[in-house]
């Protein structure tokens, strides 16, 4: 019975290289895969709960994909994920928000993406007439979290491909306990930041922010 079983195990592995990875079958050739640690940023302060995970970015010949692990959710609450790309770190304001010095509720995590964070979502244009955000963002993906307090999360951005040394970020946004009574409100804590700062009326909301960052990757290209 020993030598059936080693041939069976020796097939499925020589079958198992040729299957390609799941990035290769949707993209074509990945050119270059990024993974790292996610960074808990106010969920603990928030919600009572540090997050842990993993996050991996992959950048093809046909554009970018991400899968994340995050440990640590809240069961019952609504989390988005965002792409977040910044095109020229060296450019980054180098400035961590605080309560000090600026209107945020709790400090952001120490260079947990070097000399880039949250101010750079707010650059001043260079006429000094509004914003030219250095940090671009759109949504990627969104769950309610489940009971194991364990969720993956996955997407696509086709037709990107990253400059060389720019950054890319998995941001987990919360949004609070996922209100199922109201589906329109439901929709917008798995569609929008529901931060106004994001955008009123569409990208947020009138009044305080509902949405809060709760964990990042911080990937390089």
């Amino acid at each position: 019975m020993t030598r059936p079983i080693t041939f069976l195990f020796a097939a499925l592995l020589m079958l198992g290289a040729l299957v390609p990875t799941d990035a290769e079958a949707r993209f074509g050739d990945v050119l270059r895969c990024d993974r790292d640690r996610l960074t808990s940023f106010w969920e603990q302060d928030i919600a009572g709960s540090a997050l842990t995970g993993r996050g991996t970015v992959c950048a093809t010949n046909s554009g970018l994909y991400s899968n994340l692990s995050v440990r640590g959710l809240t069961p019952g609450f609504a989390y988005t994920v965002w792409w977040v790309y910044i095109d020229r770190p060296a450019s980054c304001a180098g400035v961590r928000l605080t309560p000090e010095n600026s209107p945020v509720p709790f400090p952001e995590p120490e260079r947990f993406a070097g000399s880039c964070g949250l101010a750079d979502f707010f650059t001043p244009s260079e006429s000094g007439q509004g914003l030219d955000p250095l940090a671009v963002f759109g949504r990627m993906d969104s769950a309610v979290a489940r009971s194991a307090g364990l969720t993956w999360f996955s997407g696509d951005l086709r037709g990107m491909n990253p400059t060389p040394g720019s950054q890319v970020w998995l941001f987990v946004f919360g949004h609070g306990a996922a209100d199922t009574n109201d589906k329109r409100q439901l929709a917008r804590q798995l569609l929008t930041p529901e931060d106004p700062g994001a955008g009123v009326p569409h990208l947020g909301i009138e009044g305080r922010p509902f949405g809060y960052p709760a964990g990042v990757v911080v990937l390089e290209f």
